[in-house]
């Protein structure tokens, strides 16, 4: 995808979309917004190009808590949030939003010229010679979710910080910048897990034609650090940054050095593409 060297004016926008993960909202990137937005003006990539960024909420989320398309599969999700899509966006996905990412550009979605992932994986569940998420602790998180949602999705936020020096204050930072928005539909919370469960897009990221990027965390549990050269190989044209004292959330502990890595793939996509 490009633009003609006659539209290549300061008033060309590129926009970066920021999708969630399961159960959480676009509070998720308030801080990493916020430092993104610096340090861009910092860098001052091209004064051709204007950089605009934008959240995406999955449906049943944050303010599309009443929004739950049927069937909620990856199918779904997909079609809902394509129109979204703005056009130029280079497209940053974490968790299950990831996994929605990754499907939009397999689908060679028209307004994609990058694609950036978050902890994330063609396929979540642990299967034969396939590092992953134990089938037990989703059903586990089914059942507790059915029990008491909130205390479920406490949990898993701690999960997705283990290991990871001032937890506390983090999961109590992004708590607090989730709270801003109404809590996640259980039928979407639970529609998620199921699609943690069963997606299975590991054939197909092969397919996926723009500029790629995958981040991971070396103490992430949730998307084990075993999984990533197995990935490397399904989509050899991708890069990809291991960010060693994170877990599930490294846009969290890394703040800083995180969005340096987005400016870096942002100057990247964007040299390239215009």
């Amino acid at each position: 995808m490009s633009l003609s060297a006659s539209s290549l004016t300061k008033n060309t926008d590129v926009n970066i979309g920021f999708m969630h993960g399961w159960g959480m909202n676009s509070g998720a990137f308030t801080q990493l917004i916020k430092i993104l937005q610096t340090q861009l003006k910092q860098r001052q990539i091209s004064g051709n190009l204007r950089f605009n960024l934008y959240t995406i909420t999955l449906p049943g989320h944050g303010e599309k808590h009443s929004v739950v398309p049927s069937p909620f599969d990856l199918v779904g999700i997909t079609n809902s949030i394509s129109p979204e899509i703005k056009q130029n966006t280079i497209l940053i996905g974490w968790s299950l939003g990831g996994l929605v990412a990754q499907y939009l550009a397999i689908k060679q979605h028209p307004n994609l010229i990058g694609l950036m992932t978050i902890a994330t994986t063609p396929k979540f569940q642990m299967a034969d010679n396939w590092p992953g998420i134990k089938p037990d602790v989703l059903d586990i998180f089914m059942g507790q979710l059915k029990q008491n949602h909130h205390k479920t999705m406490s949990r898993f936020l701690a999960i997705q910080m283990m290991g990871v020096e001032n937890a506390k204050v983090l999961i109590r930072e992004i708590t607090n910048a989730i709270d801003v928005y109404p809590t996640a539909n259980i039928t979407a919370l639970s529609g998620g897990l199921k699609i943690l469960q069963d997606a299975d897009i590991r054939q197909r990221i092969k397919e996926i034609k723009v500029p790629t990027l995958r981040t991971y965390g070396r103490l992430d549990s949730l998307v084990p650090h075993q999984i990533i050269n197995q990935i490397q190989q399904l989509q050899p044209a991708s890069r990809h940054l291991i960010f060693k004292h994170a877990s599930h959330a490294p846009f969290l502990t890394d703040a800083n050095e995180f969005s340096k890595h987005i400016v870096d793939f942002i100057n990247d996509v964007s040299t390239t593409t215009y």
